[in-house]
């Protein structure tokens, strides 16, 4: 990228926790500074690896009220990204710019750990106050407001960290998509002495990189440097192709590669090779002494953030801990004592007790501010157990549904058990009833045929009539609904056959 005109007169002093390195920025230089000194003078900006941070999407139906916005966001982090009850996050959210029609609106969702940001940064407590920070995919956006990039473009960046690396794509210049992924600086490092079959010094390395890059004279490192980042970009194409697809983009313009050790020779024209598309140093001059030293682009980064928060302040990605108290005059304790202070000079009159009177309350208004910030973790902790609570109940309607098949399952058992107890004796005893009156009439069985709801009893006698007595005298009770279709004579035997089916009121 070609050098960048930006000015600031005011101090801005960069900090990576990770490398411990520190620079600050000032009439238009930069110079070297130390993490162990107070950044009470100047405005500091740091940031945290992709790898320290959960990121996600989330969907939340249109229909929600804005003012039930923040909890509803917050109990769906808890309930879909798997957060501990008993630790404490802070959760940042934006509206995302993905093309979606539906009934949801999708969220960029951010949580951090807070028990892990203050431990990485706890090399660098001798600084006191960190003004703004934020993790780094999202320094990108300040190329885009300082105008060093094309706002209509869409582009993907490739960052190596020693201890990580990301990939983060940008759509007319706003944050779409940003993925941690293995291939750290230390990763390829520790791969390459790995595959080559020695231990080859970190420092060695990394200087080879920036030296002969992936053109090397030593024939087996050749090889397995070509191996190492060929699987490296076909990892990186991969994750390109999926963003392409889930969020609906047609093509990626640019690919601007950077990282902590400087530019690696080479390898801009092997990812364009390999990945089919156009591909960049992520480099960029902001300062007067460009060639007087060399920073990494990440610092770079941090500065062009600290110039477009400090002209236009905006902290729904700023995940600092470390801020410095406002100034005294925009205290609320501040604001009330100087309205004091402006009343006793206005009129000398009042007497000393209301200036004790001041004391107390500003004593009173610092421990309200207390009490605020036990109540906000109260609330916090109430939300995640509402989370937790939501979640069980999921897993109890899901137990109930099971227990319900079950329950439907015995029921129908129970079901066939009566049948075959209870009904089934009944129709003997409904049988014998029939056998009496069918003997009584000068008349014997044949054969029975028995379903569910009738039975279809075969009978003969040597005379007509009294088959038809027998279906006379069944008649007369109402248990019995009796038919039959014939009585026919048997020329054979000179007797009289009829099948009577027996319908039978109620089901057995």
């Amino acid at each position: 990228m070609s050098k960048t005109s930006i000015t600031s007169n005011k101090k801005i002093i960069t900090v990576d926790p990770y490398s411990l390195k520190s620079y600050e920025f000032f009439k238009n230089r930069f110079s070297q500074s130390s993490t162990k000194k107070s950044s009470k003078d100047g405005f500091c900006i740091s940031y945290i690896q992709t790898k320290d941070i959960i990121s996600s999407t989330i969907d939340i139906s249109r229909g929600l009220n804005d003012d039930d916005l923040k909890d509803a966001i917050e109990v769906k982090a808890y309930d879909e990204l798997g957060l501990e009850d008993d630790l404490e996050y802070s959760i940042f959210y934006f509206e995302s710019n993905e093309k979606h029609d539906g009934d949801d609106r999708i969220f960029n969702v951010i949580v951090i750990d807070i028990a892990k940001l203050e431990s990485i940064f706890e090399d660098v407590k001798t600084i006191q106050y960190i003004d703004y920070i934020t993790a780094a995919p999202f320094l990108i956006k300040s190329l885009y407001n300082k105008k060093v990039l094309d706002m209509s473009s869409i582009d993907c960046f490739l960052y190596f960290h020693q201890d990580d690396a990301f990939i983060a794509i940008y759509q007319n210049g706003s944050y779409l998509f940003s993925k941690s992924i293995k291939y750290s600086l230390k990763m390829l490092s520790d791969t390459f002495s790995q595959n080559v079959g020695k231990r080859v010094d970190e420092n060695d390395f990394f200087k080879m990189l920036t030296t002969s890059g992936l053109q090397n004279a030593n024939s087996l490192y050749q090889q397995q440097l070509i191996k190492l980042f060929g699987e490296l970009f076909l990892y990186v194409k991969d994750v390109i192709d999926y963003a392409k697809r889930a969020y609906h983009i047609d093509k990626i313009d640019n690919i601007y590669i950077g990282s902590e050790i400087g530019n690696i020779i080479g390898i801009t024209d092997f990812c364009q090779s390999y990945i089919n598309i156009n591909t960049k140093k992520l480099e960029f001059k902001i300062s007067k002494n460009t060639n007087e030293i060399e920073i990494d682009p990440i610092h770079t980064l941090l500065t062009l953030s600290a110039m477009d928060y400090r002209e236009l302040p905006d902290d729904n990605l700023n995940f600092s801990i470390f801020k410095r108290p406002p100034p005294f005059n925009q205290r609320p304790s501040g604001k009330l004592i100087m309205t004091i202070a402006a009343s006793l000079l206005i009129s000398l009159a009042y007497p000393t007790y209301q200036m004790v009177d001041s004391f107390f309350i500003n004593k009173k208004v610092e421990k309200l501010n207390q009490e605020y910030a036990k109540l906000s973790i109260q609330a916090n902790n109430l939300k995640a157990a509402f989370a937790k609570e939501h979640k069980k109940r999921k897993e109890i309607e899901a137990k109930l549904a099971v227990k319900k098949k079950d329950l439907d399952f015995r029921s129908k058992l129970l079901k066939e058990i009566y049948n075959k107890k209870v009904n089934y004796p009944m129709k003997a005893k409904i049988l014998t009833e029939l056998f009496e009156k069918i003997y009584k009439h000068k008349s014997k069985v044949l054969k029975i045929d028995n379903t569910d709801k009738d039975m279809i009893v075969t009978i003969k006698s040597d005379q007509d009539k009294f088959i038809t007595e027998l279906l006379k005298e069944l008649a007369d009770f109402e248990k019995y609904d009796i038919s039959t279709e014939m009585i026919k004579k048997d020329e054979n035997t000179s007797t009289y056959i009829s099948a009577i089916k027996v319908g039978l009121y109620g089901k057995f």
